[in-house]
């Protein structure tokens, strides 16, 4: 069989046989020809190899602050939950907190304490390229008030990575946005809100999501221990969408037939298969998960999950008060059937199969808190 000669080989063959690779691979083939860098630079073909990682999704962990993050590709979790198979991007991250993930640019948030304000930047990077923005986004919050909180969203129609920042301060909502490219934060209107409580920020298509939840405390006598309960109105709840595009907001409401619901820690939001989320606890034996299969319509609201919680072997503590939610959902299925979630207590990671109701515990050597997992994808995207 004659092999052809590398003259034979056309520039469509070469970009398939480069999309096969890894990011790592790539970087260093940048420097064995100037043809090669210029394929592996250009925009189209950057954009040709996200949406192929896009098949391939992963999480990525931090595993020590000082040393990088730790990614894991979801379909070797699931094939084998003892997998050591990762992949270590180094890179310090002390005195950091990643605020969100997105075609594969983690936003990093430095935090530094002052005698009268809070000072807060903000750097872009990808792990698997190792480049890194410069410190941008220089943001002051006095002490005044509730802190601000930080979501990473992409606006889709001018392509722009941005940072939205939301306090309550003096009884008002103050919510601030920063494109990375610009040099300024901009005030834009608020959302009006009365006795709620507001949720983090979930970042979905462009878009923005708050749970604002109209709540209240109630004791009950358990086996002799006096515990409470949260009690939300859903109903009078609602959730906000900030469109990143037009900076404007939409109310999405939750799934009807709620009511009051006895919860033992609030419900939050999160995203799965590319769908809005709503997760809430039962009275303190099962865990609930809706997803929106349309977008800000609430009649396709689908309850997708209801485990109870001694069927993964949850145990609930009482010392984690009312503020977090001790399940996460990470990742779900194409078919909807296998859920990856993290335990707040221990730190585990767990993989359940609605269809046979089966558990399997992720046993991972290296010491990672799952808790913070977040969705990822490797990519040559640009920090600059």
């Amino acid at each position: 069989m004659d092999i052809p000669s590398p003259s034979c080989i056309t520039y469509d063959l070469i970009t398939e046989i480069l999309l096969l690779l890894s990011v790592k691979t790539m970087m260093r083939l940048k420097s064995v020809s100037k043809s090669w860098n210029t394929i592996i630079s250009d925009p189209c073909f950057i954009e040709q190899h996200l949406k192929k990682s896009l098949q391939n999704p992963q999480l990525i962990l931090i595993s020590n602050p000082s040393s990088g993050v730790v990614s894991f590709p979801m379909h070797r979790l699931l094939q084998n939950p003892s997998s050591t198979d990762s992949c270590h991007f180094r890179g310090s991250m002390n005195n950091s907190q990643v605020i969100g993930s997105y075609n594969g640019l983690l936003c990093l948030l430095f935090k530094e304490n002052r005698w009268k304000y809070t000072e807060y930047q903000f750097v872009l990077w990808n792990p698997a390229t190792g480049t890194i923005s410069l410190k941008v986004g220089t943001f002051k919050d006095s002490y005044a008030g509730s802190p601000f909180k930080f979501t990473f969203g992409f606006d889709i129609s001018t392509g722009t990575y941005k940072v939205v920042a939301l306090a309550k301060k003096c009884k008002e909502l103050e919510v601030r946005v920063f494109s990375f490219g610009g040099s300024d934060w901009k005030n834009i209107q608020s959302f009006p809100i009365k006795d709620q409580e507001i949720n983090d920020g979930v970042h979905l298509s462009g878009t923005i999501n708050w749970l604002a939840l109209s709540k209240y405390m109630q004791q009950f006598n358990q086996h002799g221990w006096i515990s409470n309960h949260i009690i939300v109105n859903a109903k009078q709840s609602v959730i906000f969408s900030l469109n990143l595009s037009t900076e404007t907001y939409t109310q999405i409401l939750l799934p009807s037939g709620l009511d009051e619901v006895s919860m033992s820690f609030p419900p939050t939001l999160g995203v799965l298969t590319d769908c809005l989320c709503f997760l809430h606890d039962w009275k303190a034996t099962q865990y609930v998960i809706w997803l929106m299969k349309e977008f800000g319509v609430q009649e396709s609201w689908t309850q997708l999950f209801r485990i109870d919680y001694c069927k993964i072997n949850h145990r609930r503590s009482y010392l984690l008060g009312f503020s977090i939610c001790p399940l996460r959902p990470m990742y779900l299925s194409k078919d909807e059937d296998t859920l990856i979630f993290a335990e707040y207590i221990n730190c585990p990671a767990i993989i359940y199969s609605k269809r046979d109701m089966r558990v399997k515990k992720i046993r991972i050597s290296h010491k990672m808190y799952w808790f913070t997992a977040m969705n990822y994808v490797e990519s040559l995207v640009s920090t600059v």
